[in-house]
Order: C-alpha cells, then structure tokens, then sequence
C-alpha cells in the first residue's frame, strides 16, 4: 500500500470510540478529547462533518450527563438543582429552609456605611455635602 499524500490522520476510529466511550462515562468534553490526544476542536469538526459521528456524540453526552448526575450524592442541591424529589433529597431541603427561615440576620458593624441625617433644605432623606463653591454662592 502506498502512503497517503497529506498529514497523518488524528482523530482514528480507535480515538473516536475511546473518545465516545469516555464521553459517555462522563467525562466533560475537553477532558475526553485531551485523554485520546486531541483538542476539543476535533471532535466537533468530525461531528460537523460525519452525522453518523455526530449522532453518536449526541447519545454518549446524554449518556455522560446522566452519569455526571447519578454519581452526585443527594441532598440539598439535587433537591433544587436537579428536581430530586426523594424523601433524602426531600429531607434535607425542608431541614436546610427551615434553618435559613429561622436565623436572624446580623447587622455589619464592620462598614460605616451611610446614616441618614435628616436636613430641612434637603428634598431627600439624608443630607448632601455641599461644594466650597456653591456654599460661598448659597451664603450671598
């Protein structure tokens, strides 16, 4: 067989499918591709170029979501982020509300910020300081 004129190909059908099985496992995008040898770019070049690829891209990132989503422990987050609606998940949302509901808040004695100090020339409700320039003009 002779060689082939141009640059060696990259992207093989031995990458894509290590590629896909990694993506499907749950790996994100750029790790899958960097763990075959390629950029990120790659893959999406073939994907736009080969539908078959493309629809098997498709299916392996559904795949990975739903495992990147299984393995999260449930809780809180899930609860609210993911529509978990386990007695877990459940649970600990009610308990995390109720503890947020119950607290006070603390006032920042840290920062100054600004008191309103009432002034009768003043249309607002705290007094604005008053330029040099525009007192010597409001005193004459």
């Amino acid at each position: 067989m002779t060689p082939r004129r141009g640059r060696p190909a990259v992207f093989t059908r031995a990458a894509r499918e290590a590629f896909l099985t990694a993506v499907a496992a749950g790996t994100h995008l750029g790790d899958a591709a960097a763990a075959v040898g390629v950029t990120g770019r790659v893959p999406s070049q073939h994907a736009v170029n080969d539908a078959e690829f493309a629809a098997a891209l498709k299916d392996a990132k559904a795949a990975g979501r739903q495992a990147r989503n299984d393995a999260r422990p449930h809780g809180e987050a899930r609860y609210n982020h993911q529509g978990c609606r386990c007695p877990v998940c459940t649970t600990a949302a009610s308990t995390a509300r109720t503890t947020r509901k119950s607290r006070t808040p603390e006032p920042d004695t840290d920062s100054p910020g600004l008191t309103a100090v009432p002034n009768p020339e003043s249309p607002t409700s705290f007094s604005l300081p008053i330029s040099s320039s525009r007192a010597t003009k409001a005193a004459a």
